[in-house]
């Protein structure tokens, strides 16, 4: 063969490849598929954390239509952490002790250090959280529609996390419980 037809032949190649790789990387769908819908991440091994991630994205896709919430799982609360930390998801449902293992870097979370978790609002044992850098007004638009939100009996949710957890609350959060309270008499 000759080396002009090698040279034309490696550089079809190339070209070829890399048109393939530029259309077809699942990043690019990942990332608008996310831009599209709020999705809240809870453990599969934890059912009861499940069924609260269906309800808050059920109650989010009916007050905030643009929201296109939608329930994720992951197998374990430590690969709900390990999503929120890598800013694949922004939003998860932990039990309180997840959740300060998480921010502390303590417990399971040790190995990896802390994260800069928030509190949106609490569910008894569970905090729906998010990085501290999450927006302020999208929390304030999900702590408003969460509110009458009612989870086995309790009425949902709560401005303030449960009180073993030590994860702050979310700036957007505290912006709607300073709005909220006037209205609520307190």
């Amino acid at each position: 063969m000759s080396i002009e037809r090698r040279v034309f032949l490696q550089t079809a190649l190339a070209v070829a490849g890399a048109v393939l790789l530029a259309g077809h990387s699942p990043y690019r769908q990942w990332y608008a598929f996310r831009a599209k819908h709020w999705l809240i991440v809870a453990a599969h091994g934890d059912p009861q954390a499940s069924r609260l991630a269906d309800a808050v994205s059920e109650r989010l896709a009916s007050q905030v239509p643009e929201s296109q919430a939608m329930a994720a799982e992951a197998e374990t609360e430590r690969d709900v952490v390990q999503l929120l930390r890598s800013r694949q998801l922004e939003l998860g449902i932990l039990t309180v002790d997840a959740a300060n293992d998480a921010w502390s870097g303590s417990g399971t979370a040790r190995r990896d250090g802390p994260v800069p978790l928030r509190t949106l609002t609490a569910f008894g044992p569970h905090l729906l959280v998010a990085l501290d850098d999450y927006s302020s007004d999208r929390t304030m638009q999900i702590v408003a529609a969460l509110a009458g939100l009612r989870w086995q009996d309790d009425p949902l949710p709560t401005p303030r996390p449960a009180h073993e957890s030590h994860v702050p609350l979310h700036s957007g959060a505290a912006r709607y419980q300073q709005a909220a309270e006037p209205q609520l008499g307190r």
